[in-house]
């Protein structure tokens, strides 16, 4: 029995001055009908020749394929292609551009309702209705795609060719499309092969992943058939084992054939203490002190990914203002969906590094998630989140009577209360989400809830949702609540679906939140192109931190290919405001969002030790291990100084402080011109780095005995002179108010 498409040792040869060169060798592959194949793997290893010669477009040096066993040797509209670019044509309109393919396939099939009515379907089917009668020079990249996947799938093809079709959307467009590709395959068993660089979108859509080795003379290095029932849900998926273990499967091959070997990392010597005072940005530009001369960059051009938060502005702002380009820098921001696609993508070399989640690098040194070591220099910013409720849930809230809802202290009461009444009634559980296992989210939201004496792991359900599809899965009521950054929760108010209980700055006064991360392997190979990056980064947070320059940052962060929201929806936290909701007016929040002030990029080994000991508390680490090595082989103040030095940025001295003793601004003593910023808990604990164990066994949520036990021999509490070292760094400036 004949395959449907049959893809037969199909090779490839381009001339070239230096002879043939080579790029596909016997690729293989049998496609049933209905069946939907991705294509993944590195830059440059055939997928889109590949998906040329399927279409026609080219032709195999030796091999060929057959569909339903006919010789493909040319374009066809059996084979429908959409390609990285749209590819309209730009003096006609986006009704235009799909009715020209309709009338070309069905002018003898189709009257010229039909057509007009199939045109309509095929532009609602990617909610492209609303711009009928404009123009591509009038619509964002993002609908211009959608236009072409239309034009696309109004053909009917037989075969849906895709070369990464999805890269130039939003992530919330992005899943729609996902769904309704899943949905439109199902009614017209068409079937498709699609190149993508998503692990999570490849395993979500595919029956079968085929890997491709590294070019030149790349081959199929590995099939992976997808045993998963249709139709597939993204939530329940989430969690689901088997699910995981594919997405597993998928990048450890790609680990495999990225990632260079990972060097041990070179602790560098302290450099000589910073001049004191902070340079203006004219400054920096004027003296050219930021780019020492002789430093040879090992690599000008980058690839960075981030996710659409309003916390990825310093990436944007390095972009837009020219930071980058400053110090030496040729940097592409790469949209991702989801923080699971950051990791595995700086992890196998596909990002040179990325906006990550502050406690990602240290569960990758855990072994709490699958990836290359990472490491970071820089925090790219200080609080950022909020807890968001439905307002059936805030309803509910109210009905309890709780007489302090609006504190953090007294909402979690409301919250534990109205728990145990919904458990004697045989209600359902709750559902809170959070954007990963591993992010401050996680652990500020169990926080807040184990001191009202909620059990987060036993009293309700936590799940895992992307930022950006927080509003909709509360929308659609799959969830109850969520612990998200912005614009996520003012969108939530803002729609009228939601009100925000608590920030996260009210939980814990200028928490870590998103980091810089690198491989380790790649913070060896490429010193002086980190040290370039970690520059252009603190320069971008000055940038950010002064006032006037906030409007303007909204404006470019929301722009379809950075966080795609409005400007006033970002304006609401990001200007030194928060709106609780919708009928209240918004509170002065100065804190809200911090990128430069207090010292904020500074990786404090003290906030890596305490998201390690949340890492315990919580059940997620479960072996013994040396906390504070940990935390600094992973967080890097050194390499931190060594950056802010070169632009005349004074640096904390030392690398560990106490937090939640400091209710206002303070000084370093060795330090005097470097202001920090408060760091209270909301329910007056504090956390002295000296002792970990200590710490953990103040805390409400019971640990293992024998782990506390196995915790405390490996990690002894500091000696006195230690901790009077760290104590006397602590010491508020006069006048400071003092907790």
């Amino acid at each position: 029995m004949h395959a449907y498409l049959n893809i037969d040792r199909v090779s490839i040869s381009f001339p070239t001055a230096q002879g043939p060169l080579n790029v596909l060798q016997c690729v293989d592959l049998k496609v049933d009908k209905g069946q939907f194949v991705s294509l993944i793997g590195h830059s440059g290893c055939g997928k889109s020749t590949v998906l040329n010669i399927v279409a026609g477009l080219l032709k195999a040096t030796e091999g060929g394929v057959l569909l339903e066993n006919r010789e493909v040797d040319e374009p066809g509209p059996d084979r429908a292609v959409v390609f990285q670019s749209h590819s309209l044509l730009p003096w006609l309109s986006v009704y235009e551009n799909v009715r020209l393919a309709v009338d070309q396939v069905f002018k003898r099939s189709k009257n010229r309702r039909e057509r007009h009515d199939w045109t309509l379907h095929n532009l609602e089917l990617v909610h492209m209705g609303h711009a009928l009668e404009r123009r591509p020079g009038e619509i964002s990249g993002g609908m211009k795609q959608r236009v072409g996947i239309a034009r696309a799938l109004a053909m009917e093809p037989k075969v849906l060719l895709m070369d990464e079709p999805f890269g130039a959307l939003d992530a919330l467009t992005r899943t729609h499309m996902q769904d309704a590709l899943m949905e439109i395959q199902a009614r017209l068993n068409n079937t498709v092969i699609m190149i993508t660089h998503d692990v999570d979108e490849a395993v979500l859509l595919s029956d079968r992943i085929v890997m491709m080795t590294n070019g030149p003379s790349a081959t199929i290095g590995q099939l992976l058939d997808i045993d998963l029932l249709r139709p597939r849900h993204r939530l329940e998926l989430a969690e689901d084992p088997t699910y995981n273990h594919y997405r597993a499967e998928v990048v450890k091959f790609l680990h495999q054939r990225y990632a260079q070997p990972d060097l041990p990392a070179i602790r560098q010597a302290r450099p000589a203490a910073a001049p004191a005072g902070v340079l203006e940005l004219s400054q920096w530009r004027r003296r050219r002190v930021a780019r020492p001369a002789g430093r040879h960059l090992e690599k000008t051009e980058l690839s960075l990914g981030f996710i659409p938060l309003t916390d990825c502005a310093p990436l944007v702002a390095a972009q837009e203002k020219g930071f980058f380009r400053e110090q030496g820098l040729r940097v592409s921001l790469s949209r991702e969906s989801s923080w699971a696609n950051i990791r595995d993508k700086v992890s196998v070399g596909m990002l040179d590094g990325a906006q990550m989640l502050a406690g990602m690098p240290l569960a990758a040194a855990c072994g709490l998630e699958v990836s290359a070591p990472l490491v970071t220099a820089l925090n790219l910013d200080l609080n950022g989140n909020a807890i968001t409720v439905s307002h059936t849930l805030y309803r509910e809230l109210l009905d309890t009577k709780e007489p302090a809802l609006t504190t953090p202290l007294g909402s979690a009461r409301a919250l534990k209360q109205m728990i145990e009444e919904r458990r004697a009634t045989g209600d359902k559980p709750l559902v809170f989400a959070m954007v990963s296992p591993v992010s401050s989210h996680n652990y500020l939201l169990r926080y807040w809830m184990a001191t009202a004496g909620i059990d987060p792991d036993r009293d309700l359900s936590l799940t895992v949702v992307p930022p950006p599809h927080m509003v909709n899965y509360l929308r659609a009521g799959v969830i109850s609540g969520f612990c998200v950054g912005e614009p996520w929760n003012t969108e939530a108010v803002q729609t009228g679906l939601g009100r925000t209980l608590v920030t996260s700055y009210d939980l814990w006064n200028n928490h870590p939140e998103k980091v810089l991360g690198v491989t380790r392997g790649w913070a060896a190979a490429h010193p002086n192109t980190h040290q370039a990056l970690l520059r252009a980064l603190l320069q971008a947070g000055a940038w950010l931190d002064r006032p006037d320059n906030r409007r303007e940052i909204c404006a470019l962060l929301s722009q379809g290919r950075y966080v795609n929201c409005p400007e006033e929806v970002l304006a609401q936290s990001m200007t030194g405001t928060f709106r609780y909701a919708a009928d209240a007016e918004p509170l002065a929040r100065p804190d809200f969002n911090v990128f430069h002030r207090y010292a904020a990029g500074f990786p404090w080994c003290s906030h890596a030790l305490w998201l390690l000991t949340q890492m315990v508390r919580w059940r997620q680490l479960r072996k013994p291990i040396k906390l504070a090595a940990l935390a600094e082989s992973v967080y890097r103040p050194d390499l931190y100084r060594q950056a802010a030095a070169a632009l005349g940025l004074e640096a904390p001295v030392r690398d560990y402080k106490v937090e939640g003793i400091h209710a206002g601004t303070w000084g370093t003593v060795e330090g005097a011109g470097l202001e920090l910023g408060p760091d209270l808990f909301f329910d007056q604990q504090s956390f002295h780095p000296g002792d970990p164990v200590g710490y953990l066994k103040s805390l409400p949520q019971d640990v293992p005995a024998a782990l506390l036990a196995s915790l405390a021999q490996l990690n002894p509490p500091w000696g006195e002179a230690q901790r009077a070292a760290v104590l006397l760094e602590a010491q508020e400036l006069p006048g400071a108010a003092s907790a």
